[in-house]
């Protein structure tokens, strides 16, 4: 049937038509494409016809000259079982299994999402598994070129699921359903999916090798990096190929979601092919303008590193004071280094960084210094003077939404500006509590001896308890100025583009549906233990997670964002919620929060990190270092696979993911905390890139 398929889809592709860029038809020539399908070429902006076309997928930059591959999807509803593998922990140690999943795509219509998650055991999936369907039917929808809302999906558990270890499988299986192809039921794997496609390690792969053996598996897909993996029942490394070949097996090593598809169906999946590493260059007007930046913070770096050279030499800075003040000048050093070689896109993001630690510092010890002086209300007013940021927080989306945006690169401009103003908006709320816990220790503090205060022991743990609060402050007022700054970085030509708002509506709540899926994994992951080891509420632990990680609280707050009164409601009124302004914010509240949770899960899922709940510290010590290793390959490569799909489609790379790509090149060299932010870079580069071509089939 597959080959008969393949035979229609070149009879049928042949005559279409496909609009030329200044809107006359141009008939493009048709050639088959390698794993089936035609190749054609498009002009900019002109992909929507067959993009949007239920029947066809769009696979843009399968190959080096820009050609794109064109599928022919089933008309039909297409269902299909995987079997998930799973591990358990028992009293002899571990033991493991398969659990079959029924798997169902189809064309959808109707203009909402339709994800659904449904299980016979009660309490054998969970928010876990919930998340791990989510990812999989957005990745799988976006590796055929689709939104979320183009297909209904849906995912039925016959048992126990370990978690988000199968979202790579199932993410492969819906491929295979949405394209037609049968599943070998042989094959089997575990993975989890990472937001570009990119399969990232789990753990108790032997067990789960064993449970699918005595099940008849002889196809078992491993993450790229983990042939050696650690058994749950000794803690010894197991050999994954030697243990499947002495059962008669095979072990397959998979990096991505084409592998994982590639070992189920037999069949290769086209995909973008990266553009030179040298396309990824900012042009000469960005670099003009991040100089321009640059200069600005080394000063403000420049005026706070005064005040804290006078402070330390006077020997009276507390430890954690002065571990701010060496955070800043390390990464004021980093920047002028990066600088002097050119860098400017990692030289400005670490000089905002340095800003943020230096300012904090001083700030947090002109609070302390009134407090000690027996000036109390000084020390209040000190930090009032800092909690007065809602104004220029609300100022600054106010000044994005005054743009009017007339180009495809206005809107990307808009969309990367808003993500800055909406973290901004973020650790603002999170600093408000933050701040009246803060002047409530200030204010039972005032009652004690002027000697009690003064003593080094008090003042120290003062400064444990305000200085989180302050360099909150600080994330605040530079993720503000960054969303003023990028309104004048990022501008660059592009083509003439007036979005659909439904269809930006659309594709925001695709995204939120996501993105709050994967909240609510991560708090099932590290928020919930944490509150349940601390002995206190939910909402306290939530508060204690965010300060190591701030993402977290964004993520969930803009997960969430059609429930936040305050300054979104008043936004929203002011331009009208069927307006471009709100559309765009909406959009890119939902893609941070998706790429944030994701980043989240990755790091405290699939890498190992460990978070202390009682310090709120992580230790940034990866479990999986060849598959971390991999994940950063795989996502900069992916990065310059969706920039050619993003250059097709709107005929130039999006400013903003060459940002994030140099940003992310700069850092990857670093210690373990600078690589996981290049991951971090990468992946936002891909999405930057990927709402072009969202914005371009819309």
């Amino acid at each position: 049937m597959a080959a008969v398929r393949r035979a229609i889809a070149l009879l049928v592709l042949v005559p279409l038509l496909v609009p030329a860029a200044c809107g006359a038809p141009v008939r493009r020539p048709t050639e088959p494409a390698a794993g089936g399908g035609t190749t054609r070429r498009y002009e900019p902006l002109t992909i929507k016809p067959d993009a949007k076309a239920a029947s066809l997928a769009v696979i843009l930059g399968t190959d080096e000259n820009n050609g794109s591959t064109v599928l022919t999807l089933p008309a039909l509803p297409s269902k299909a079982q995987v079997d998930a593998m799973f591990v358990r922990l028992v009293p002899s140690g571990a033991t493991g299994g398969v659990t079959p999943v029924r798997l169902s795509t189809a064309p959808n219509t109707d203009g909402q999402v339709q994800v659904g998650v449904y299980e016979e055991l009660a309490g054998g999936t969970g928010s876990q598994w919930r998340a791990g369907v989510w990812v999989s039917a957005f990745v799988a929808a976006s590796t055929l070129g689709k939104d979320l809302i183009d297909f209904s999906f849906s995912a039925a558990s016959g048992g126990y699921i370990d978690g988000a270890s199968a979202s790579a499988l199932m993410a492969a299986g819906f491929l295979a359903t949405m394209t037609g192809e049968p599943i070998d039921p042989r094959a089997t794997m575990t993975g989890i999916l990472l937001p570009d496609g990119t399969i990232g390690p789990v753990a108790g792969i032997p067990e789960k090798f064993l449970g699918s053996l005595e099940k008849g598996k002889r196809k078992l897909g491993y993450p790229i990096g983990m042939r050696w993996a650690r058994s749950e029942t000794t803690g010894r490394m197991v050999d994954l190929v030697a243990l499947a070949r002495g059962h008669g097996a095979e072990a397959v090593e998979l990096a991505n979601i084409h592998d994982a598809y590639e070992l189920l169906t037999g069949k290769h999946l086209p995909e973008p092919v990266p553009v030179p590493a040298e396309e990824m260059a900012l042009d000469a007007a960005t670099t003009q303008a991040l100089e321009a930046k640059y200069r600005a913070w080394q000063q403000r770096v420049a005026d706070e590193w005064a005040a804290l050279l006078q402070l330390q030499q006077a020997g009276r800075l507390p430890g954690t004071l002065l571990a701010l003040a060496t955070h800043a000048q390390r990464a004021a050093e980093q920047a002028q280094r990066l600088h002097q070689q050119g860098l400017l896109a990692g030289a400005y993001a670490k000089m905002l960084q340095a800003w943020v630690y230096a300012a904090s510092a001083t700030s947090t010890h002109d609070v302390i210094a009134k407090l000690q002086a027996g000036d109390a209300r000084g020390a209040l007013a000190e930090l009032a003077t800092l909690d007065e940021l809602d104004q220029r927080t609300a100022e600054v989306f106010r000044e994005i939404g005054a743009s009017a945006p007339q180009t495809l690169g206005d809107h990307l401009r808009m969309i990367a500006a808003f993500q800055a103003a909406l973290r901004s908006w973020g650790f603002k709320v999170f600093a408000r509590d933050s701040i009246a816990s803060a002047k409530e220790l200030i204010a039972q503090l005032a009652t004690r001896s002027p000697v009690e205060l003064r003593a080094p022991a008090t003042g120290e743990a003062i400064v444990e308890r305000v200085a989180p609060t302050v360099l909150l402050i600080g994330q605040t007022v530079v993720s503000a100025a960054l969303a003023a700054d990028e309104l004048e970085i990022l501008a660059a030509a592009s083509v003439p583009y007036e979005g659909s708002i439904p269809d930006l509506q659309r594709i925001a709540r695709s995204f939120q549906s996501a993105g709050t899926a994967g909240v609510n994994y991560f708090e099932t992951l590290v928020v919930e233990p944490a509150a349940s080891q601390l002995g206190v509420p939910l909402e306290q632990a939530r508060v204690r997670i965010a300060t190591t990680e701030p993402g977290y609280l964004v993520a969930y707050m803009l997960s969430r964002l059609d429930q936040v009164d305050g300054l979104p409601d008043e936004l929203e009124q002011a331009w009208g919620a069927q307006s471009p302004q709100w559309s765009l914010l909406a959009l890119a509240g939902s893609v941070l929060a998706y790429h944030t949770s994701a980043e989240l899960i990755a790091k405290y899922h699939s890498l190992g990190l460990r978070l202390d709940p009682r310090t709120g510290r992580s230790r940034d010590v990866v479990s999986h270092p060849k598959a971390f290793a991999n994940m950063l390959a795989s996502a900069e490569r992916n990065a310059r696979a969706s920039a050619r799909a993003a250059k097709i489609a709107t005929g130039s790379i999006p400013v903003p993911a060459k940002l994030a790509y140099q940003q992310a090149t700069i850092v990857r060299a670093g210690d373990v905390s600078d690589q996981l932010q290049a991951l971090s870079q990468y992946w936002m580069s891909s999405a930057y890139s990927q709402a072009a071509v969202m914005l371009a089939r819309n």
